[in-house]
């Protein structure tokens, strides 16, 4: 396992470490994630067959004003579209060697569960973060695809899909539509309101494209907390911005703290495990999105058990399995900040 010496042994041997020569009792956890930090903020569904299928309404068109007799009842075409789910599965097991447990001062079962579960929360987390910018399976089947909208130089981007009803976005001033079976919303790496701007991390501006495109879109409303997921990095980017840090602007005091929690109606989240690597050929992938913007569907949610196996001596063996996976349901709530780490 990564981080951990090679002292008292790796692989197969790594248990001689918890011998009670070295340690009186108790076991002590890598440093790691152990509960998910995106899965469990998205709308989550039970799913039993291969495939599900989620469908979505469109809007109405606007009403007409009646100024004849008679005439023939209006008709609205309202868009219907559905969206496919399938589905993954993951496993990840431990064997113990009976020996083992004979000569370590505690049962180290209980350990290792938590460091199975760990994992399998990574793994849920790394499902959602790879999907809510992939494509998505559309159609009565799912046999066609949408994307999400791609990157264009200091400017927000925005899908043809998600381009908006009350005043819809064009390609004009600091946005580009992007035509196609394409959807959600890019602020690029460089974006800035008053200039041209250079690739930087993230930014006050960034912030303000984000929820105000939501809001035109009406994929918002004015007063509603949007979450956002940074890395530390940019946790750290945060408490450089004067209007963050200052209390004449904010309500909580983020520099006493030492993080931005909440802030223009973002509450921030944090992930080590976004896309990206933070630099300028490969931002950062920073994400803001409402809890519709996802469905994570789950055939077993975490399904644990245990048993011996006869072919290795009877030892015990600890399983774990986990069959989840995800797709994204509505562009205009789904917003990618791309950024620099720094």
């Amino acid at each position: 396992m990564a981080g951990i010496s090679s002292v008292g042994g790796t692989g197969s041997n790594a248990i001689e470490t918890s011998y009670i020569q070295m340690y009186k009792s108790g076991f002590m956890q890598q440093f790691q994630q152990f509960d998910t930090k995106l899965a469990n903020y998205f709308d989550i569904q039970s799913q039993a067959g291969e495939f599900e299928y989620y469908d979505r309404i469109g809007l109405a068109d606007e009403l007409v004003e009646v100024n004849t007799r008679y005439h023939d009842n209006p008709q609205s075409e309202i868009s219907h579209d559905r969206r496919r789910l399938g589905l993954r599965d993951f496993e990840q097991g431990k064997y113990m060697e009976p020996k083992d447990l004979f000569r370590l001062a505690e049962d180290p079962s209980n350990a290792y569960v938590t460091a199975l579960r760990a994992a399998a929360h990574r793994k849920m987390d790394d499902i959602v973060i790879n999907r809510i910018f992939d494509v998505a399976n559309v159609g009565k089947k799912g046999e066609s695809t949408v994307s999400f909208v791609g990157s264009t130089t200091d400017k927000i981007t925005v899908g043809a899909l998600s381009s908006g009803n009350a005043r819809p976005i064009t390609t004009a001033g600091k946005y580009t539509l992007t035509a196609g079976d394409v959807e959600g919303i890019d602020i690029d790496c460089s974006f800035d309101y008053t200039t041209t701007g250079t690739d930087s991390g993230i930014t006050l501006n960034k912030l303000k494209a984000a929820r105000f495109t939501m809001e035109r879109l009406e994929a918002v409303s004015e007063d509603e907390v949007l979450d956002c997921w940074i890395t530390s990095d940019q946790a750290r980017q945060l408490l450089a911005i004067d209007e963050v840090i200052n209390s004449d602007y904010a309500t909580r005091k983020a520099l006493a703290e030492g993080s931005a929690t909440t802030f223009m109606n973002f509450r921030f989240r944090r992930s080590e495990r976004l896309l990206g690597s933070g630099t300028a050929s490969d931002p950062r992938q920073c994400i803001v999105a409402k809890k519709n913007s996802m469905i994570v569907g789950y055939s077993k949610n975490l399904t644990f058990d245990m048993w011996r196996d006869t072919a290795k001596r009877n030892i015990p063996y600890m399983y774990l399995f986990v069959g989840m996976d995800a797709v994204r349901m509505w562009g205009e709530s789904t917003c990618r900040i791309n950024c620099l780490d720094s």
